[in-house]
This record gives structure tokens, C-alpha cells and sequence, in this order.
């Protein structure tokens, strides 16, 4: 069962050559602001881009409904697709990886060698936006990819199998990411964003291309009640919600901090309240006690 949060997630972003965050961003979360429920595009909406585009733009910010940087939604964007990602149909020795063919954002899938051997949770050193490869082995992908030292550094995760329609990671502490209209499929772990255990450089936050939380890079550090344009915008631990769940916002959206629905008194300060964050029976198990601190009703 699709499983949809009460409010409808705004986009999130990466800033564009950024020295020390993935710069492109996946678009997933279309920058839905957060009113009724309706069903995301294809990104992500968290902000993970391409991890750079080989010039050092740690590059997660390839365009979600509007990357950030410029780059086109992905919607908008022909889908280029040499080989299917799900399928990993190319040649031995070749794994299929996103890669951005117009130099913006992941538009598009090719098959690259295979030139390493790490997998699951091991460190890896991604290529760029452009080029697609890094030195996971054929079954994994470098994710989440920060620039150290001028150099791309991330984490291998699997590929989801399946297809678009019905995406599968064999992990059921992971739920696979679509981004970008299907260039993207990759299965990472799901985080609770009230305890917020990323690694440092990522927050755990909404994906609309997982419908769960996942940790995805930080890109804005922007506080409570200030404007925002997409969830990673925000500090780790906040969401970027419409304007009209709060009480004050000078923009059309600002970051609202999660709560605990089970704390009482609540942490939200008056006249907010911590409202659920998923509709009612809708909430997966990780996720019963989430809440937001907006105006009640």
C-alpha cells in the first residue's frame, strides 16, 4: 500500500557547485507544497543528485521540480536510456548507471565498466554526473557522494530491481529510490527522522521517490520558521511546509520541525501543535509517533 505523508512535500534541493555537498538535484518531490495529499513525480525530492559532474560540483541537485541550479525538471527532461537500470541488461563486465547526458542533471542511463569491487555500505569514489561510474562492483551504486579532497566520495548501495511500477530491494530496511523518471534506482536504508542517525553531511528526510525518510544530503541549513523551497533546504529534522499550516512564514513555504506524538506536553510551541505527519492507518510502523509542529485542523 502507498503509503502518503498528510502533507504534500516540497522539493529538495542541493546547491550547485558547492564545494563540499552534492551539487544536482534528483527531482522526486516536484515542489508540492503541503496541503492535500497527491501522489509525487518520479524524483526524489531529496535533494540527491547527480554527486557531481566531475568539476566538482559535489552535484545532488539535478532537478527536482527545479533543481536549483537551473537545470530542467526531470519531467521535462526526453528520457535518453541506452540500457534499464532495474534489469541491468548491458554486457559483462558493465553495469547500467544514471549518468547526466546534457550535463545537468541524470537524464539518462549507459552502461560503464565495471572497474571496482565494493559493495553494499562500502566507500566508494564516484566519477561525475557526466560519466555515470564509480568503483562499486556490478551490483551497486556510489550514493550520497561528497567531495573530500577534491575527490567524490560516497557509499555503494544496491540497485533496485523490478521496474518502475514495482521496484524491489531484497533488504526490507531499505525502500528503493525512483528519481528522475526511472534513471535512478537505488535501494537505501529508511532513517527516523526524530532521531536523525545520519552519517555527517546527510539528514534524514521525506523522499517522495521512496515514500519514506532516507538520509539525503543537507544542503541549505535553514532554521524553524524561515523560507524554504525544498526539504533539504532545511536543518535535519525540519520539513519545508506551506505557508498556511503556520503561523507565521514570509515566504510560500518554511521549515516546521517534526515532533513526537507521544510527548506531553508537546515541544511545539503555541499555537502549533505536533499533528500527525501521515494520514490516519497510514502511518508505517517506524513512523507512529511522527508528527509536525503546524496549526491544528
Amino acid at each position: 500500500m502507498r503509503t502518503t505523508p498528510a502533507f504534500v512535500v516540497q522539493s529538495f534541493s542541493l546547491l550547485l557547485a558547492c564545494n563540499l555537498l552534492a551539487c544536482n538535484k534528483s527531482t522526486d518531490d516536484a515542489g508540492d507544497t503541503v496541503v492535500d495529499v497527491e501522489p509525487e513525480t518520479s524524483g526524489d525530492g531529496d535533494g540527491d543528485a547527480p554527486p557531481g559532474d566531475g568539476d566538482g560540483d559535489t552535484g545532488d541537485g539535478d532537478g527536482d521540480p527545479g533543481d536549483g541550479d537551473g537545470f530542467v525538471p526531470t519531467n521535462d527532461i526526453p528520457s535518453i536510456n541506452d540500457c534499464d537500470p532495474f534489469a541491468q541488461d548491458c554486457p559483462d563486465g558493465e553495469k547500467c548507471v544514471a549518468y547526466a547526458s546534457t550535463g545537468g542533471t541524470w537524464d539518462a542511463n549507459k552502461c560503464v565498466s565495471v572497474t571496482g569491487t565494493g559493495t553494499s555500505g562500502d566507500s566508494c569514489v564516484y566519477q561525475g554526473a557526466a560519466s555515470g561510474a564509480d568503483d562499486c562492483d556490478d551490483s551497486n551504486v556510489c550514493w550520497n557522494a561528497l567531495d573530500v579532497d577534491g575527490m567524490l566520495i560516497g557509499t555503494c548501495f544496491p540497485f533496485c530491481t523490478g521496474g518502475v511500477d514495482n521496484p524491489i530491494c531484497g533488504d526490507p530496511d531499505t525502500s528503493c529510490r525512483v528519481v528522475n523518471d526511472g534513471a535512478i534506482a537505488v535501494c537505501l536504508p529508511n532513517c527516523d527522522p526524530l532521531l536523525q542517525e545520519c552519517a555527517e553531511g546527510l539528514g534524514c528526510y521525506w523522499s517522495g521517490g521512496s515514500q519514506t525518510f532516507q538520509c539525503i544530503i543537507t544542503a541549505g541549513g535553514i532554521p524553524t520558521g524561515e523560507p524554504c523551497g525544498f526539504n533539504n533546504d532545511c536543518n535535519p529534522g525540519h520539513f519545508c511546509a506551506d505557508a498556511a499550516a503556520l503561523e507565521t512564514c514570509n515566504g510560500a513555504a518554511c521549515c516546521a520541525v517534526f515532533c513526537d506524538l507521544n510527548e506531553d506536553p508537546t515541544t511545539c510551541p503555541a499555537p502549533l501543535d505536533c499533528v500527525s505527519f501521515f494520514e490516519e492507518g497510514q502511518a508505517p510502523p517506524l513512523y507512529e509517533d511522527l508528527g509536525l509542529c503546524i496549526l491544528p485542523g
